[in-house]
Formats: structure tokens, sequence, C-alpha cells
């Protein structure tokens, strides 16, 4: 999903807060890189004290901040509450 910034700035609209999209967004790659790294003591990267990731996969980030007001987030929400229980229902039994 963070590979679309569409995706990334509609996320920021209707949460209204910041989202911060890192340029390397290959999550589970730079996890076993940041276990094995803190296993072996490379970086000074330490799972066990969170401060010593603080700057980890930070470089070249994009924030996306909210571009729609508290009102304008408000009523999408509602019309997706509407839809949701208007979708309510919507699959019939299977045909045997």
């Amino acid at each position: 999903m963070t590979n679309g910034d569409l995706a990334v700035e509609m996320l920021a609209d209707v949460g209204g807060f910041e989202v911060v999209s890192p340029e390397m967004r290959e999550s589970t790659a730079l996890g076993s890189a940041l276990l094995a790294a803190s296993a072996v003591g490379l970086f000074g990267w330490d799972i066990t004290r969170p401060e010593t990731l603080v700057d980890v996969n930070t470089a070249r980030s994009k924030v996306f901040a909210p571009r729609t007001t508290a009102e304008e987030r408000s009523k999408a929400r509602r019309g997706w509450q509407r839809a949701v229980e208007r979708s309510r229902g919507w699959i019939e039994a299977a045909e045997e």
C-alpha cells in the first residue's frame, strides 16, 4: 500500500494525521536486517533499546499531511459507514 502515494495521501486525509512513507519500503527485509544486525552488534542497533533504532529507515522519507478539515473527514466517514450498512447481507447463500 505504501508504494502508492495516492493511497498514503488518502490515509492521511481520512485519518487526519501525518503519514511517513520511507523510501525503503521493504519492511520484511528491513526487519530481518535489524534483527541480524542487533544480534551481532552492528551499527549500534539493539532491539531491546528502541532509542537505538530511532533513525532507522528515515532517510529520504516523505511526509503526507492531511489536506482535509475535521468537518470533511467526519462527512466522509459518515458516508463510508452508510455504504457499509447498505452492503450488509449483500452475499447470497451459495447455490448447491
